[in-house]
């Protein structure tokens, strides 16, 4: 990376590019986020984009490492010694939430991409990281596990000595009664089940790749 690209000077130029590449790809999406677009509204020079990113591709996982980056800290802040299980899961889902209605252009993008093998790759690994923070609080809920000696943790030892039954499904446990939601949670939840309907409407309506929006990808 160029010297100019690392001062403070350097930092906030990058800064604006890539807050330019969300409002460029709220508007356009992943295949209207052209770098002559971007650098267009960040109001600087088609050279200065190259002295930061490589390639389109780069800046487009740049976007979503600066999204996931925000998103582990908003789960962090709002799980911290909160101990696992469903509260420390529900806590960590609402921030979750809030990140994606703040950069809900990247989210959508972070969607887009999954079918473009150059950019899916990177961003698998970071959702792979953040699912995992999950797991202690799913098998503090209760989530099957192993026991020593081979048996489930439901008890039934016969799924691992023959072979037939574990390829059938396990007996459905019966289903806990959640408590009442405040009223003003479920307004929230509403208001997140609202926004992510709007993305995948959204997301619908995009142009798809190989149209002639992609004369202007590079």
């Amino acid at each position: 990376m160029p010297t100019e690209a690392t001062t403070a000077p350097g930092r906030r130029t990058r800064e604006a590019l890539l807050d330019a590449g969300v409002t460029v790809a709220e508007e356009n999406g992943l295949a209207g986020l052209s770098v002559n677009r971007v650098v267009a509204a960040a109001g600087v020079a088609k050279g200065t984009f190259y002295v930061h990113f490589t390639d389109r591709d780069e800046f487009v996982d740049a976007l979503h490492a600066r999204f996931h980056a925000r998103v582990e800290e908003a789960v962090a802040a709002a799980t911290e010694g909160v101990p696992a299980g469903a509260e420390r899961l529900r806590l960590g889902v609402e921030a979750y939430l809030d990140v994606c209605l703040t950069d809900r252009a990247v989210k959508a993008l972070a969607l887009e991409a999954r079918s473009d093998p150059a950019l899916s790759e990177p961003m698998s690994k970071r959702h792979e990281r953040f699912a995992a923070g999950a797991v202690p609080s799913f098998k503090a809920m209760g989530w099957p596990g192993r026991r020593r000696g081979g048996a489930t943790a439901g008890g039934d030892d016969r799924r691992d000595r023959d072979p037939r039954a574990r390829c059938r499904p396990p007996p459905p446990r019966p289903a806990p009664h959640p408590a009442p939601l405040p009223r003003r949670r479920r307004r929230r939840l509403s208001r997140h089940s609202a926004t992510l309907g709007r993305l995948a409407r959204d997301r619908a309506t995009l142009p798809e790749p190989g149209s002639q929006h992609q004369k202007e990808l590079r």
